[in-house]
């Protein structure tokens, strides 16, 4: 298991057969030898773990949640958006999540982090990840967009400037980073600058806030159009949604002609308007993507 010591590791197990077995198995007996872990890539550290139940494999994915400076949301509220988002059917079920404990020595946070458990969600048919065109992968992105934006949120929940977080990224930046992270810093705040007010020159009337995934890679979406990773959901804007997904999938622009067209089509909004605005976030995003990198 990825950067875990043999001593983590046996914790780690035996952390998880207690969890899953009260919160999961509902009193069903496993032991440590039984859970398969196997690592995934993630900005925290990831394992799917499986486990054989009455015959039948049950899995369950496993993250070590560590907290860090481009952090816009508590890991508390998103176990909680997820937890409303599951009964929506659009996310992964959140089965556990460890209390926060505040350890900090010397002013270093606790290494161990917090513990995430949710339940397992299959990717789609093996048919379906085979098809490799971007023009279909555009199809699947505007699919998902379109659902969350077009989900009925019936009560409050939390809500992400993209831009004052974007500040607060290149702040991060300056107070706790080198000269040369520092002077990009000032570069990127410049961008800002810049297209803060372009922004300003294109208003739109579309700009009624709508629940936003904010990191949909095409790896986030999984059967039965279940979205996972839900670390930067928030009602927001939603072409820097668009933006950003088309970022950090980085779709060439025959894709991203096609992802608006059917973005458009399927939420009835204007695609002259999606493309101008999503044009403007996608410097943002890009922008965003810059500074996290560093902080990383």
């Amino acid at each position: 298991m990825a950067r875990l010591s043999s001593r983590e590791c046996v914790m780690l197990r035996e952390q998880l057969v207690e969890i899953l077995s009260q919160q999961y198995l509902h009193g069903l007996n496993i032991v440590a030898s039984d859970l398969r872990l196997t690592a995934l890539s993630g900005t925290h550290q990831v394992w799917e773990c499986a486990f054989d139940v009455n015959g039948l494999t049950e899995r369950v994915i496993v993250k070590q949640l560590h907290e860090h400076a481009g952090q816009a949301f508590s890991f508390a509220s998103t176990f909680a958006l997820q937890q409303r988002l599951f009964t929506m059917g659009m996310a992964a079920e959140p089965i556990y999540l460890s209390p926060h404990i505040s350890n900090r020595t010397k002013g270093k946070p606790d290494e161990q982090g917090l513990l995430w458990v949710e339940a397992f969600v299959p990717a789609e048919t093996e048919h379906a990840q085979i098809q490799t065109l971007a023009q279909t992968l555009a199809q699947t992105l505007a699919r998902a967009l379109a659902q969350l934006h077009q989900a009925a949120i019936d009560t409050p929940i939390r809500q992400l400037d993209p831009i004052a977080q974007c500040k607060t990224l290149i702040s991060a930046l300056n107070t706790d980073h080198d000269a040369n992270d520092s002077s990009t810093a000032c570069s990127l705040s410049q961008a800002l600058d810049i297209l803060i007010n372009d922004m300003q020159d294109c208003q739109h009337s579309d700009d009624t806030p709508v629940l936003c995934h904010n990191d949909l890679h095409r790896d986030h979406i999984r059967a039965k159009d279940v979205c996972v990773d839900w670390e930067y959901a928030a009602l927001g804007p939603r072409y820097f949604d668009v933006a950003m997904c088309i970022v950090i999938n980085q779709l060439p622009p025959s894709a991203q002609t096609q992802l608006l067209k059917e973005y458009a089509q399927l939420t009835d909004c204007d695609v002259d308007t999606a493309t101008q605005q999503t044009a403007l976030y996608i410097r943002l995003a890009v922008i965003i993507n810059q500074a996290w990198a560093l902080l990383s």
